[in-house]
């Protein structure tokens, strides 16, 4: 096989990896539902949808740049430096490993799992060639191969950790409230009141408090001198950014009067 055949097999496999990027069936999406009764949406990611971005999407354009210089250097016979494309294609190696790494978000209301669908070994196959190619069209050094393969390691862990951490921030955590007070106008037959929360403890005027927990959306109201024995548990959404709406889910206080109080209106956030 001549240097010239090599570097043409390169070419091809990278850009028909790139191609193959704007498939949906590299990533299988799954979430979970909880609430009233359990939903499954299950959707089929490309390397440009979403939580794909962007590790997978990298990869690909790794790919395209590797396979557009090795195109270049057989047309054109213009020798690139050895350690970019044997780099690059260990990198694209790495990153469509880790992009098959399942990784997992455990939210308050849905669970949502994202694992390798059947692009995804297509790809790694490709992108296998691809090194491959690369290595007999530009043969290096011990060290250098070394180095590359290296990084193929390596991509695969730190490549992982970025679309779970990417997976966490694009979920986000579900709660709406932040530190600080908020003001409900008169209305429904309930006064201006203010209510102040510090993170762990929540006070409305003279009338509530106590402590205060949270988890996603729910928040969990307990130890209030006016009724020490019921825990009141809400949904607090998020309305305008900034301020709130309760929800009950269930609340004993005085037969309902705490629960009256919350809901009634919307929480401003104060400036």
């Amino acid at each position: 096989m001549t240097r010239r055949r090599w570097l043409l097999i390169a070419a091809v496999a990278g850009v028909l990896l790139f191609g193959l990027s704007f498939v949906n069936g590299w990533i299988f999406h799954d979430r979970e539902l909880r609430g009233e009764g359990y939903r499954q949406v299950q959707v089929l990611l490309s390397a440009w949808r979403g939580v794909a971005m962007p590790v997978t999407s990298t990869a690909a354009v790794l790919a395209l740049l590797v396979g557009v210089a090795a195109a270049i250097d057989a047309l054109a016979r213009r020798r690139l430096p050895a350690w970019a494309p044997v780099v690059g294609s260990a990198l694209v190696i790495g990153l469509i490993a880790a992009s098959a790494w399942p990784v997992v978000k455990d939210g308050h209301a849905s669970t949502v799992r994202l694992t390798a669908w059947w692009l995804l070994p297509l790809a790694l196959g490709l992108a296998l060639v691809l090194g491959i190619a690369v290595r007999a069209a530009y043969r290096p050094s011990s060290r250098l191969l070394g180095l590359a393969m290296l990084v193929a390691v390596l991509a695969i862990p730190a490549g992982a950790a970025a679309r779970w951490q990417g997976l966490q921030w694009a979920e986000g955590t579900g709660r709406h409230w932040e530190v600080g007070t908020y003001t409900r106008p008169a209305v429904g037959g309930q006064p201006t009141e203010t209510m102040t929360l510090t993170g762990d403890r929540y006070r409305i005027a003279d009338r509530w408090q106590g402590t205060f927990e949270s988890s996603g959306w729910t928040v969990v109201l307990d130890g209030d001198p006016a009724c020490p024995d019921a825990r009141g548990t809400y949904h607090a959404h998020g309305e305008n950014e900034e301020d709130l709406r309760f929800v009950m889910v269930v609340d004993a206080c005085l037969d309902g009067e705490r629960a009256a109080d919350l809901e009634t209106g919307i929480w401003l956030r104060d400036p």
